[in-house]
């Protein structure tokens, strides 16, 4: 039931159902989803962990805000600090490093073709997240982990307009894959950016942003 309740949430989101800023009350989702509040607060602690929903002590949840600006700036800056460690982690890596985040990349696409969108989204975080520790570069992982919330919101935000195809995200980690097993390092850097700007420019383009962004915090709860 907690992962109907999360799904059915997460599409309202998607779908600019749920605008940023909008108050989700336990009670009356377990009332129009026709059951106890127990699922639905698990329900929100999943979707908190993903960057859907934030948790402000004394005041409830909240969907979080995904505006143009934001994600802009979690891109821009996913760029440049990615393609950096990998550039970095090209120096240290070994072929247990690539078995890895091959087993990483063949993860995802299992998960996808399951459907499992939270798995595919941790996958996809964790891919990224051990080059950044590879690169072996303390400040950079200092920033990183002080960001890292926001990268797993975006990452889940822009997954998700591939969710009937989830599989073409593997993709685009294969391919990263591959230039790190060629060790070339001029493909690499311009290839860490187009993975990131694909995402970007298919979420900016989708109905769900131009909702979103509109600010409202009346939006109605998801219905079952």
């Amino acid at each position: 039931m907690a992962d109907q309740i999360a799904a059915s949430i997460r599409d309202s989101i998607s779908r600019g159902k749920l605008r940023s800023g909008t108050h989700l009350l336990e009670v009356r989702i377990a009332r129009e989803m026709q059951t106890s509040r127990v699922p639905v607060r698990e329900a929100l602690m999943q979707l908190e962990q993903e960057g859907f929903v934030t948790r402000q002590p004394g005041r409830g949840t909240f969907v979080a805000e995904f505006t143009e600006e934001s994600v802009r700036e979690v891109a821009s800056l996913r760029s440049l600090l990615e393609g950096f460690a990998a550039r970095k982690a090209l120096r240290h890596l070994t072929a247990q490093d690539l078995q890895y985040l091959e087993t990483l990349a063949k993860d995802m696409l299992e998960f996808a073709k399951l459907g499992d969108f939270p798995r595919v989204v941790d996958c996809d975080f964790q891919f990224h997240n051990y080059l950044v520790r590879l690169a072996r570069h303390q400040l950079l992982e200092n920033i990183w982990t002080s960001i890292d919330r926001k990268i797993r919101a975006y990452l889940s935000v822009t997954n998700l307009m591939f969710y009937d195809d989830m599989k073409s995200i593997v993709h685009g980690h294969l391919e990263i894959l591959h230039v790190l097993q060629a060790g070339d390092e001029q493909r690499l850097d311009g290839l860490m950016k187009e993975h990131i700007d694909e995402m970007l420019n298919v979420f900016v383009g989708k109905d769900f942003l131009k909702a979103s962004s509109r600010s409202g915090n009346h939006a109605e709860e998801p219905k079952g």
